[in-house]
């Protein structure tokens, strides 16, 4: 199967399978990729939380065909990351980002997925996707009608995409692509109320996010 964008929900109070630290919000939490944010994977698209649904392979346009992705010129080694990515943020760089006060891990669709949050549980979420195509799988999506997908700038030296299935970013959503080798990204995607100071701009929040993490990934290599 093609590569395809996924949008993956996951909005729970008390997931099994996660791993929480610091007080708990009464308020529903929300994992990386929450909302209209997107996951890059081969996985179809999922309709509801938790179920996934064969999706309608699509022929790319001349657009997306002619579009070139960027090559990655420095691979990173993330291995160490993608089953633990509540390691790719510090501490001190969690509270540096977003005053967060808890993290909390769940299982996405390829790898688990790391979200942080303030104590007013806006958050930024850390996943990686080893071995899913890397960037490519958003190129190949970029004319899609729905969402968005604008090429952003390198991250520490790495490429990336801002995209979603959903254009969120008037109201607080962002999500950015990194695209770390040829065939693996990670995203940092962004879910802020109107009282964040950062609530008018979520990309620079999540491209802050993803700097973070390169610096971290590019630290344990």
């Amino acid at each position: 199967m093609a590569n395809r964008i996924v949008l993956e929900v996951i909005r729970v109070r008390d997931p099994d399978n996660s791993v929480a630290t610091g007080p708990e919000s009464a308020k529903p939490v929300a994992f990386a990729a929450a909302g209209s944010l997107l996951l890059l994977s081969l996985t179809a698209c999922s309709s509801t939380p938790g179920t996934s649904v064969a999706a309608t392979p699509e022929s790319a346009s001349p657009t997306s065909a002619t579009r070139s992705v960027p090559k990655v010129n420095n691979p990173l080694d993330a291995t160490k990351y993608e089953q633990n990515p509540c390691s790719l943020l510090s501490q001190a760089q969690a509270t540096e980002v977003i005053n967060a006060v808890r993290h909390r891990q769940g299982q996405g669709l390829v790898a688990p997925l790391c979200t942080w949050y303030d104590d007013r549980d806006n958050s930024v979420g850390l996943g990686l996707l080893p071995g899913q195509g890397g960037l490519a799988g958003a190129y190949a999506n970029s004319d899609s009608k729905s969402g968005y997908f604008e090429v952003a700038p390198d991250v520490n030296g790495y490429p990336a995409v801002f995209a979603g299935t959903t254009d969120d970013r008037k109201r607080g959503g962002c999500q950015i692509a990194v695209g770390i080798k040829d065939d693996e990204t990670f995203t940092a995607s962004v879910m802020l109320d109107k009282s964040f100071p950062g609530y008018d701009d979520p990309c620079a929040l999540a491209t802050k996010t993803a700097a973070a993490a390169v610096t971290t990934i590019k630290a344990g290599a």
